[in-house]
């Protein structure tokens, strides 16, 4: 049966979900939402084929998609997907931050849950081989118990590029944060999606259930992004994405059982072959296995997980940079940050 796809949020990130629809066997693009012109013409170009509209709940009234792709801002994420799912939506894949709030992103695991539909999120990196690869070394104990994972990035946009690092976190280790401690970038800076959104960038430390420590650098005056680097207790990977270089490197032989404080021991090189990071095949790799049957590598739990270490990081940081345990407590559902 082919899927009818329909794609809401035409910005740069929205014409490659169109792109990576149209790669997906068995999916026509039928129709495109944007309150924008200029963004639909845009669109048009990629799937002339495809019916445009200015509003998403026209969309869904008259097109009645398998596939929604969501691709707009976070603080519409929340009332599209709920009404998605209640309109009969059968498969929906939300761009992250998942939502500006915890509650409301629990709305949409909860109704996506109600009516039988499939949800993705779009932490993209699930996807792709060369994290998979690295996700199953680091399981089989090639780096030993992982201990570090750190990430600089300038600019700011903790929730819109920080999530990545953060999702990356969890997935690489198999572990969960369990608490957060941070400090929120007060420059301020205009965000390049508006006005009206808020996503400043922080400093935050993040505690895992297997006693990892997650740092992430992402305040406004760096103007330089540091390869991310997973460190483990006899060994470590450097990740360049923009480069495509991935360097993995061990203790070898005995020196492998030899004590942990010994850290002069060498480390030998290991051979990885990576892949370059394409968006439009990540895209396309997750659009697949969303309209599959089989477990879904980056669900609404994932997406909340994610959520929870931004709006804790925010918490934290305007409670005098005290700790803050993860998953949040009830206490801190409705805190509402506008993010994008």
């Amino acid at each position: 049966m082919t899927a009818r796809a329909a794609v809401v949020g035409l910005g740069p990130h929205g014409l490659r979900h169109i792109q990576a629809c149209r790669r997906v066997d068995g999916v026509d693009v039928v129709a495109v939402c944007d309150s924008r012109t200029d963004a639909i013409n845009a669109a048009q170009e990629k799937a002339p084929e495809a019916t445009s509209y200015t509003d998403w709940r026209e969309l869904l009234k008259r097109e009645r998609p398998h596939l929604l792709n969501i691709v707009t801002n976070g603080p519409s994420h929340a009332e599209i997907t709920v009404a998605a799912a209640a309109a009969g939506v059968s498969h929906i894949f939300c761009e992250k931050p998942m939502a500006t709030s915890v509650r409301d992103a629990r709305s949409m695991i909860d109704a996506c849950q109600k009516a039988g539909t499939r949800l993705a999120m779009g932490h993209a990196r699930r996807w792709v081989t060369s994290y998979q690869k690295l996700r199953d070394l680091i399981a089989e104990g090639l780096i030993g118990k992982p201990c570090h994972f750190s990430s600089v990035l300038g600019g700011g946009l903790f929730a819109g590029n920080g999530t990545h690092t953060m999702d990356l976190a969890r997935m690489l280790s198999g572990a969960e944060p369990i608490s957060v401690t941070a400090f929120v970038d007060p420059t301020e800076v205009t965000n390049p999606r508006g006005g009206q959104y808020q996503d400043p960038g922080a400093l935050a430390i993040f505690w895992f259930d297997n006693g990892m420590r997650l740092v992430i650098d992402m305040f406004a005056d760096l103007g330089v992004a540091i390869p991310m680097n997973v460190i483990g207790s006899i060994g470590q990977i450097r990740i360049d994405e923009p480069a495509n270089r991935w360097d993995v490197s061990a203790r070898k032989g005995s020196d492998r059982e030899a004590p942990v404080g010994k850290y002069w021991l060498p480390l030998e090189t290991i051979p990885f072959e990576s892949e370059p990071l394409d968006m439009i095949a990540m895209l396309a790799a997750g659009i697949t296995e969303l309209l599959g049957t089989g477990p879904i590598r980056c669900r609404g739990e994932d997406g909340l997980a994610a959520l929870e270490m931004v709006i804790g990081a925010h918490v934290s940081s305007r409670s005098g940079n005290v700790p803050i345990t993860l998953p949040l407590s009830e206490e801190y559902w409705d805190v509402d940050i506008p993010l994008t």
